[in-house]
């Protein structure tokens, strides 16, 4: 995917942190707990196939890394330089970076702008000298990046407190956050949660790489299908940047943007801890409507939604069948969808008709169509080869319960089967325990988004719908108007 990156922000040495094949580690230690510690563990790791290399005058070696006293003592080049000394002393750190012809340094150190007059004057040091000599930044302030592929990974956080993400075959998520701990939690829950992560970005105050610049380079990433955001506001005068540059990015990935600082409270805290204007909310929901980007209400939504876009395609309208072999997940799931502002219409009469052909009598022919507790596969397949055929519905959401022993695994087969065929995205519910939690693992193996509740599903529902209608603006087929942006 090409968006123009002659229209996107500054590029230059952004790839260098994520595939970084030297990294020197300035303030390395072999204390237990330390920062320097715990950075220097997650590049002696095997999956980490470059040179790592500690630099604290202090020490000879660290962790069996030989320490060198600076950088210009190391005998082979750097690529990048990972800052965690105390803030005070970074304008000779950058000054040594500067010398050694380093292109990329990511500050974990905080101490900066968003402490006050202080440190806002330390920044503008060590930007001055990065400037001047081409060094890119990423910081200060923050926790840096994991990438699951070149397995560059900066966090200061130690594997056995948070958890570290995998990449996925399937699809991959990459997430931008202003806020270090918010990164670090999701790298965790992902992990836990088995998700296809690509990368995660902490900025922190954003002195020179921002949100403009990675939505840019990500837009442009072959394994990111979903780019997620979470921010507390956007630099004076970066903001409008930013949603000129997402109107072209969503018209090719999908961009999902959390954002905080709604109330004032909310506001002052956001100043005080990274230095940013949070803005007005109203503002700032209008433009990212007019710029395509998806706003959830918070990280959990964002991650159901993010899941169904990566692994599905987006929906060409806004009309959703219900197929369920359990009645009450259908009225359930049926007032989700509702709610989500999507259509669910009856099946017309030549369709009701056809179900009529194939199916049981007992089975509910309607939307939700239920077809009962014994049921296996084979009606399932009735359904979608139906249904499909008709072109009445853009999303299927299937109910997918296996505590009756009539339907067994094999429907993971079917489902699949019928989602790559039609081309159309389908979104499983299955709720339950173990059995059930393995079943749901082997869908998304497939490719295909699985939940534990119907509210889950009707919010994923509505993300393929909502991009659907970004991406195919006129060609989308709207049904309802929900009257909300």
């Amino acid at each position: 995917m090409v968006i123009g990156l002659e229209s996107c922000g500054n590029l230059t040495g952004v790839d260098t942190f994520f595939k970084a094949k030297s990294v020197a580690i300035y303030g390395a230690s072999p204390s237990p707990n330390s920062v320097g510690q715990a950075i220097i563990q997650n590049f002696i790791k095997p999956m980490y196939e470059g040179k790592v290399y500690a630099v604290n005058p202090r020490y000879s070696s660290v962790l069996g890394i030989p320490c060198y006293p600076t950088l210009q003592d190391i005998p082979g080049p750097v690529e990048m330089v990972v800052v965690a000394v105390p803030a005070r002393i970074t304008p000779r750190v950058f000054e040594d970076i500067a010398a050694k012809g380093v292109g990329a340094a990511i500050v974990v150190s905080g101490g900066f702008s968003e402490t006050g007059t202080r440190g806002t004057e330390l920044e503008d040091e060590i930007v001055a000298i990065a400037r001047k000599n081409g060094i890119r930044i990423i910081g200060p302030n923050c926790v840096g990046v994991i990438d699951t592929h070149s397995h560059v990974d900066t966090f200061f956080l130690p594997e056995y407190r948070c958890g570290r993400p995998k990449s996925s075959n399937v699809a991959n998520i990459s997430l931008v956050s202003q806020s270090g701990a918010f990164a670090a939690a999701i790298a965790d829950w992902a992990a836990e949660m088995g998700l296809g992560i690509s990368k995660i970005v902490s900025l922190g105050s954003k002195c020179d790489v921002d949100d403009d610049d990675l939505l840019c380079y990500l837009g442009e990433d072959s394994t990111t299908q979903v780019i997620c955001y979470y921010t507390e506001g956007y630099d004076e005068n970066k903001g409008r940047t930013f949603f000129d540059t997402a109107k072209r990015i969503t018209q090719e990935k999908p961009v999902i943007v959390v954002k905080s600082g709604r109330g004032a409270r909310a506001k002052e805290a956001s100043m005080s801890h990274t230095g940013s204007l949070a803005g007005s909310d109203n503002v700032a929901a209008a433009a990212y409507h007019q710029a395509g980007i998806i706003r959830p209400d918070n990280f959990e939504q964002m991650f159901d939604m993010a899941k169904a876009l990566a692994m599905q395609p987006p929906a060409k309208g806004d009309r959703v069948l219900m197929v369920t072999n359990g009645g009450g997940l259908g009225v359930m799931t049926t007032d989700a969808i509702e709610a989500m502002g999507l259509s669910q219409p009856p099946v017309s009469p030549e369709l009701r008709e056809r179900f009529e052909q194939r199916l049981p009598p007992y089975c509910g022919i309607n939307n939700p169509v239920d077809v009962v507790g014994d049921a296996g596969s084979d009606r399932y397949d009735v359904v979608f080869e139906e249904a499909i055929a008709s072109d009445e519905y853009d999303i299927f959401v299937v109910g997918m319960l296996l505590q009756t022993p009539s339907l067994g695994m094999e429907i993971t087969n079917r489902i699949a089967y019928h989602a790559s065929q039609s081309g159309k995205p389908f979104i499983v519910i299955s709720m339950g325990g173990g059995f059930t939690t393995k079943a749901g693992e082997i869908m998304e193996l497939m490719g295909i988004p699985t939940y534990a509740t119907g509210e889950k599903g009707a919010l994923a529902a509505k993300a393929l719908a909502q991009y659907g209608e970004i991406k195919y603006g006129k060609e989308f087929k709207k049904t309802v108007n929900s009257g909300k942006p």
